[in-house]
């Protein structure tokens, strides 16, 4: 396994340009380190902790709890029939009072807050702790708590992740590596996306042999706080969080808006495989042909032949090349 490129001391100007133009992955050391959060994190988790219950504005957020023979893996039930973490509404002071009382524990349940908007649930936060590459459009989510696993899955969106507490272990792929990671239902998963079957503490690989070949092509990114990770659409992540005390700022945008009608990608995906699961092969290669031409084909225009005003879809169908 390798790691991502590393820059220190990046100037936030070139962070377009540089970082979220590549389609890689890079970590950005220090990047969030003047933050308020994160002086209050290297205090100690008290005075983090204080900090935040402060900025409670006393709004529920989604917070989720595995039992402690789960080790803080998110994952299926045995049947698969559910999942083995159980949701609550509570406000952040009180999944705090939680994180307190278990950091008492020799084995303690695996507790977290994950995607919660920090405009709704601590206001103020982020007019002290703002990311100083992003537009104020992007807003920022909170994900807090002690020892979680997210397994692998990926993000429709463009992601920077900040690290406020604690330590976290992002182990990344590139979207290919899709076939080696062995991904469970797509219409039934703990994520808004399918997730990794692998448990990546104990790879069983009599029953998934192609995971060694996702380890080579993966990449290991170890964050303090401070560090922030620029994670391009579409790459999986498998995400340690470790420690009493966790916490992870991340913002979420797309570099383009698609039309107001068309859905998610991952919709089109869903929709594609139901229409397609009882077509013979040839009929599937045709329609691969289709899909190639008129979608993913990088070399042609599909209604450059038509005029402008009558090509309806296929009008922009291809986004202008980079220089």
């Amino acid at each position: 396994m390798n790691q991502p490129i590393e820059y220190r001391d990046l100037d936030p100007a070139r962070f377009f340009s540089d970082i979220a133009g590549s389609y890689r992955p890079a970590v950005l050391r220090g990047f969030v380190r003047h933050w308020p959060a994160v002086h209050k994190a290297r205090q100690s988790p008290e005075a983090l902790c204080q900090y935040l219950m402060d900025f409670d504005s006393g709004h529920e957020v989604d917070a989720v709890m595995t039992p402690p023979a789960e080790r803080g893996r998110l994952f299926y039930k045995p049947d698969m029939e559910g999942f083995n973490f159980v949701r609550n509404k509570v406000p952040v002071s009180k999944v705090i009072e939680q994180l307190a009382r278990y950091s008492q524990f020799d084995a303690p349940p695996s507790v977290a807050v994950q995607s919660a908007l920090i405009d709704d649930c601590l206001p103020r936060f982020a007019l002290e702790n703002v990311a100083p590459a992003l537009p104020p459009s992007v807003r920022p989510r909170i994900w807090l708590g002690n020892t979680i696993t997210t397994p692998a899955h990926f993000d429709e969106s463009y992601n920077l992740a900040c690290v406020v507490s604690g330590e976290r272990r992002f182990t990344l792929f590139p979207p290919e590596q899709v076939d080696n990671l062995y991904i469970g239902p797509l219409d039934f998963a703990p994520t808004p996306t399918p997730i990794s079957t692998v448990d990546f503490r104990d790879p069983d690989y009599a029953r998934h042999p192609r995971f060694r070949q996702a380890l080579d092509a993966a990449l290991v990114a170890d964050l303090l706080p401070g560090d922030a990770l620029y994670i391009p659409t579409l790459w999986w992540h498998h995400v340690q969080s470790n420690g009493v005390l966790n916490m992870m700022v991340n913002y979420w945008w797309k570099n383009e808006q698609p039309a107001a009608d068309a859905g998610t990608t991952f919709d089109a995906l869903v929709a594609t495989l139901k229409s397609m699961k009882h077509q013979p092969p040839e009929v599937r290669a045709a329609w691969g042909a289709i899909f190639r031409h008129y979608v993913f084909d990088p070399e042609q225009d599909p209604g450059a032949h038509i005029a402008e005003h009558k090509q309806g879809v296929l009008q922009n169908a291809r986004p202008p090349r980079r220089p």
